[in-house]
Formats: structure tokens, C-alpha cells, sequence
């Protein structure tokens, strides 16, 4: 009799093996979202409308270990891979699935927000200017179902301004820049101007225009200021004269015109130390930089107008 018993479970747990580590009979993946007050035996019924059933030994697992008392709430990715196994893992260690929201370096609010969102935020956080190009930190975040979107955007917010702050307090205090918002205004043209390594280089050409007055003269402004663009950016687009147009304005434009990164707002407020006025791109992520405009229209003749 004990063997027969001893064989019953030995058989018994080989047969819930195979059940259990055998991939669930499902063409793609789906969400299993599970609510506060859920019961188990509702989680059971909602996978069961997908063919996957929970065998006995896992309904008793549930129920010696109470883990159907302290589920966690969220949305559970099922995919074809998985196994009833798996699923249970899930469930039991709260292995929710999280989306994401990413906002690119170098984008620009309308990317990724449509106005009535951009304008909940500004109610959200109380401020009469909603113009926050260039005060979301560039990065992908996560969040859960039903997260309230201006909570993500409010950390995006506060840690774009503590970068900022943090490195503008440390910059030197003979940079012609005072504020965050200038900070980020000039690093939202080193975004848009050059990659990492040029960045404090660059930096340093538009310091050295700005102390002497000099129209920053950078295409990627007049770009930004230009409704529509198309793309072709025409000598006739550098002569109209909007507020972004550093060919016709002096200092910097009236806003950041992109989603600066850490490293832009790095180089922004740690510019490199020279005597350059002029730069030209000489290919990607390359520029050759001089002293004088001659230099310069050298440099436009050899790596630009050929």
C-alpha cells in the first residue's frame, strides 16, 4: 500500500511538472490587469478565457501560502513563451509591466505632448508661462497603468531644473549667463549643434561672441523660429527677422529652442578656455573652429562651398 501511495506521487509530480513548465498554448501576448480586491479565483476565470488554467498544486500553493491576499495591483504581460510556472512567479513577486515614455535629447516638447497635455501640466504645477521647451530632462521613464501622466512629466521637470541648477552654481561667475533658463538656452544649441566630445569647445565659441557683442550667427536657431520648416534653409530665411534669428539678433534667443542633455548643460556652464570665434562643420560630429573671419572663409571654401 505505501507504494502504491509512493508511486501515486511520484506520478503525480511529474504529471504537474510537465503542466507546469510547458509553455501556455497562446499566438501573442496579452495584459492580465489586476485590480484592488481581486480574488484569485477571478485571476483563475480571466486566464481561463485565454485557455490557461491554473492545475491543482498551484490552486494549493495560492491557498496554503495566502499569496492571493496580497497581490499586487498592475497590469502582468502573458506572453507565448511563458509557462504556468512563470505566470505564477509573477504573480506572486509582483512583476508588473511597466510602460515607457521616452523623451529624446534634442527633441522638443511637441514631440512627445500634445497641447492640452503640456497645458494640465502647467495647471498641474500652477505656472502661467507654459513655454518649458528645454525644461523636461531627456530619458525614459516608467510607469504603470492608470499613472497620472503629470506625475511623469513633473519628474522629468524637476530634474532637468536640478542639473541645471546644480551645474549653474558651480560655473564661473564671469559667464554671461545668470539663470537657468539662459543655461539651458545655450545648452539647447550645443544639443542641436554638436556632438559630446565638441560640446565644451563649442561652448566656449559662443562665449567668446557674447562678450564681444558678436551675433551668435548658429543656423539651428533660425531653424527653430521658423514655422513649417521644410528643410532647405535659404539665405532669405537667415535675413527674416524673428525673435530666434541669431544672424539678425544679438545674445541668445528669448528660449531654449531643444531638450538639452546632461552633457549639453555640462558643457553649457564649463566652457572650454580659447580664442575662437568661428566654427564650420566639417563633416559629423567634426568642426573646424577659428580665431579670424578670414580663417573662417577659408574654412567654409575648403569644407562647405566644395
Amino acid at each position: 500500500m505505501r507504494y502504491l501511495i509512493t508511486l501515486f506521487i511520484f506520478i503525480f509530480s511529474i504529471l504537474s511538472s510537465i503542466i507546469i513548465f510547458k509553455e501556455v498554448n497562446i499566438d501573442k501576448s496579452f495584459f492580465l490587469y489586476v485590480e484592488k480586491g481581486d480574488s484569485f479565483y477571478k485571476i483563475k476565470n480571466e486566464l481561463k478565457k485565454s485557455n490557461i488554467e491554473f492545475p491543482s498544486i498551484i490552486n494549493l500553493f495560492f491557498l496554503i501560502n495566502k499569496f492571493d491576499q496580497s497581490l499586487r495591483i498592475g497590469e502582468y504581460e502573458i506572453s507565448p513563451g511563458d509557462s504556468i510556472f512563470s505566470i505564477t512567479f509573477k504573480l506572486i513577486k509582483g512583476n508588473i509591466f511597466y510602460h515607457s515614455f521616452h523623451i529624446p535629447e534634442g527633441s522638443v516638447v511637441k514631440d512627445f505632448l500634445n497641447e492640452s497635455e503640456l497645458k494640465a501640466f502647467c495647471k498641474f504645477k500652477g505656472l502661467d508661462n507654459c513655454n518649458l521647451e528645454g525644461f523636461f530632462h531627456p530619458n525614459t521613464y516608467l510607469y504603470e497603468k492608470n499613472d497620472d501622466l503629470n506625475i511623469l512629466l513633473n519628474k522629468a521637470f524637476n530634474k532637468q531644473i536640478e542639473i541645471a541648477s546644480s551645474n549653474l552654481n558651480i560655473a564661473n561667475k564671469e559667464l554671461p549667463i545668470k539663470n537657468i533658463k539662459q543655461l539651458l538656452i545655450l545648452a539647447s544649441i550645443l544639443e542641436k549643434e554638436s556632438c559630446d566630445e565638441e560640446r565644451p569647445k563649442i561652448s566656449g565659441v559662443i562665449y567668446n561672441r557674447l562678450n564681444k557683442n558678436m551675433r551668435l550667427q548658429i543656423d539651428s536657431t533660425v531653424i527653430y523660429g521658423i514655422k513649417n520648416f521644410n528643410g532647405n534653409l535659404t539665405k532669405k530665411d537667415l535675413k527674416k527677422n524673428t525673435p530666434f534669428n541669431t544672424y539678425t539678433n544679438h545674445g541668445l534667443p528669448p528660449s531654449p529652442i531643444s531638450l538639452p542633455s546632461l552633457s549639453s548643460i555640462i558643457s553649457a556652464a564649463h566652457p572650454a578656455k580659447h580664442d575662437y570665434l568661428f566654427f564650420v562643420s566639417k563633416g559629423p560630429c567634426q568642426h573646424e573652429f577659428s580665431e579670424s573671419y578670414d580663417q573662417h572663409l577659408e574654412a567654409v571654401k575648403k569644407y562647405q562651398l566644395n
